[in-house]
């Protein structure tokens, strides 16, 4: 058998489905990222990408109201995870909760008194929180973007940092007589 009889022995189905699988194939880390972020991911690229804001307001970002925003950072232990969220073994396992295992990866955790509403992977691609173990509330989950270096992409990386809120100033704050 030759090279001309075996060609001539592919079905043309074959070759569309080959074709196809390398199509797939070759798009799959764009594939698995937009499995992998969720709705907010999104909305945060957009803005932080997309649009280039230097801050953004988290609260202004979700479709759902929530009252507690818990961000964990790469390679947090599930039950590092579960144990700040004070929940107990069943009340993990039924949450569903995913360890953020990569680096840049940040698991956000959304409550609404006590009960999670939302919780995704944020990928770091998207921005990186950088942020200490604390919870935020709608009005104070305010983050500035910083760019730092090139990523291997060629995408610059964008960290975000919380952005304490401002006090007021002691000079223009009127006390009553």
């Amino acid at each position: 058998m030759n090279v001309d009889s075996v060609i001539r022995s592919i079905s043309p189905r074959f070759v569309l489905f080959f074709a196809v699988a390398m199509l797939t194939l070759t798009g799959c880390g764009d594939i698995y990222r937009y499995v992998s972020s969720g709705e907010l991911g999104w909305a945060i690229k957009k803005e932080i990408r997309d649009r280039s804001r230097t801050e953004i307001t988290l609260s202004k970002l979700t479709l759902f109201p929530w009252d507690d925003l818990v961000i964990f950072s790469a390679y947090t232990p599930r039950m590092e995870i579960c144990k700040r969220l004070a929940l107990d073994e069943i009340g993990c396992n039924s949450a569903d909760l995913s360890e953020p295992m990569n680096d840049g990866l940040n698991l956000l955790v959304f409550r609404l008194n006590g009960k999670i509403v939302h919780r995704e992977i944020h990928l770091g691609e998207h921005g990186e929180f950088r942020v200490e173990e604390q919870s935020f509330t709608p009005q104070d989950a305010v983050f500035v973007v910083e760019p730092h270096a090139t990523l291997g992409n060629g995408k610059r990386q964008l960290i975000l940092r919380w952005k304490p809120p401002s006090s007021p100033n002691p000079s223009t704050i009127r006390h009553s007589p």
